[in-house]
């Protein structure tokens, strides 16, 4: 089971505020962050705060999978306040919960991405591409609100990079900016290529444009992120996307890729923890099988990238 971590999240008092930390450092000055996450999933945004040492005031977040719910609650404790479907947070919730100064999130990718044959794109009202609308209805607003009232509002919104060229470009139209490119492999032994739209400072110098199979000497490779104890060797030095499916490793370059005792074999969910960034069990809470610890990772944001990303705001937020 993984450690509970309750011990590092802030205290609250009782109109739910965090209360402040008495540390004093050089970014004393700078204020804390207002953090509101929309698909939260598991909670990467608020772990790689967390690692980063930002100084959270209030973190709210919207998720509804009960697995993922009872994973944040139990890592985060009352770290986190859950809003509960990001379709029912209207602007009176949001003009309760102000102001917000950082909002981030990933709508669902399934009927976005070219290797589901089945999707549905970003219209179709019985789809989950649709989820887009609502986090761009609460970014309209919080950006519109931020500016009236000339307060700092920063911004990120991920998706699959390997969408349609139409659903680029409609997402594109309404942040009225393109999206930054940024893959994985550059900080882990997976390839996972994204899609980021945001106006985290400096974030164009981090983007890469490097091609997907160019794998760099210093680059993280997959033989430093397997079991040492069992001997497990890799078979190669980068995988493909891991997603929510234990089988999803079955291109030509990923197939098999440990070897163990003379078999060939796939990967641990604890390697695949490793391989996200996050902390070994993390996900082994309660009576999770690994089917489903497996769906939660897949869903999840490379911690790696994320952590990247969140740099950026260093100069900008407060740090303990």
């Amino acid at each position: 089971m993984a450690n509970k971590q309750s011990s590092k999240m802030q205290s609250k008092n009782k109109d739910n505020t965090a209360v402040p930390s008495s540390s004093t450092t050089s970014t004393s000055k700078l204020p804390r962050l207002r953090v509101l996450s929309l698909f939260d999933g598991i909670g990467t945004g608020y772990y790689s705060l967390k690692e980063l040492g930002f100084d959270i005031e209030v973190f709210y977040a919207s998720e509804i999978d009960k697995d993922a719910l009872m994973l944040t609650r139990y890592h985060f404790s009352d770290g986190i306040t859950q809003l509960g479907s990001v379709t029912k947070i209207t602007n009176e919730t949001l003009d309760q919960i102000g102001p917000i100064n950082l909002l981030f999130g990933g709508s669902p990718c399934a009927d976005l991405s070219s290797v589901n044959y089945r999707k549905r794109g970003i219209f179709d009202p019985d789809g989950t591409g649709i989820l887009f609308f609502d986090f761009y209805r609460i970014w309209n607003y919080l950006q519109t609100k931020s500016r009236r009232e000339n307060r700092p509002f920063y911004w990120l919104f991920e998706n699959v990079a390997s969408m349609e060229l139409k659903n680029k470009e409609y997402i594109s139209k309404f942040f009225e900016c393109q999206p930054y490119v940024i893959d994985s492999l550059h900080y882990s032994p997976q390839r996972r290529r994204r899609f980021f739209w945001a106006n985290l400072p400096n974030i164009r110098q981090l983007s890469h444009a490097r091609e997907i199979g160019l794998i760099g000497a210093d680059e993280p490779k997959l033989e430093d992120y397997l079991e040492k104890n069992l001997d497990r060797q890799a078979n190669v030095e980068k995988v493909g996307t891991i997603t929510s499916k234990r089988s999803c490793l079955q291109d030509g370059k990923s197939r098999n890729p440990v070897s163990q005792d003379g078999q060939f074999t796939g990967l641990y969910i604890t390697e695949i923890e490793a391989i996200f960034g996050l902390p070994p069990h993390f996900t082994d809470v309660g009576d999770l099988s690994i089917q489903t610890r497996q769906k939660l990772i897949g869903r999840a944001w490379s911690v790696q990238v994320i952590k990247e990303l969140l740099k950026l705001l260093d100069n900008t937020f407060a740090k303990k």
